[in-house]
């Protein structure tokens, strides 16, 4: 996959975005549950279902680094996905939740969202050269 350089900065936007969203979500948890560290609340994260609305990202940002993925589709996938909406899919819905409650979270999703913005038309085919001028 080919991403131009606009659309590079995207990856790391949606790892910071990950990050805020699992500190948010580990410190809800450790409000109930009491505190725990970082293998057992990645096993919660991976085992409890009412985690499993956050797996579209983490699997988003995976493929990313997935040479055989068409670069534009995850662009727009990810376009897709950070798109907070209270009757959307379960991870818009709480995620759009955590925007109101997180400002870590809705500054990283601003910057996710300026990071889309700037990919725009970031896919870029590998140019065939350029054909001979008519003569």
């Amino acid at each position: 996959m080919v991403f131009s350089p606009q659309a590079i900065t995207l990856r790391p936007a949606l790892l910071e975005l990950h990050r805020a969203v699992i500190a948010e979500e580990r410190a809800g948890y450790e409000r109930r549950a009491g505190q725990v560290n970082a293998a057992a609340f990645l096993r919660v994260l991976i085992e409890d279902e009412a985690y499993a609305w956050l797996r579209p990202l983490s699997a988003l940002i995976v493929r990313m680094d997935d040479e055989e993925e068409d670069g534009a589709a995850l662009i727009a996938e990810a376009r897709a996905l950070v798109r907070p909406d209270f009757t959307g899919t379960p991870f818009q819905t709480r995620y759009a939740w955590l925007i109101e409650q997180s400002p870590d979270v809705a500054y990283a999703h601003g910057v996710v969202k300026q990071a889309l913005r700037y990919a725009g038309g970031a896919w870029q085919e590998p140019s065939p050269s350029p054909a001979p001028p008519a003569s």
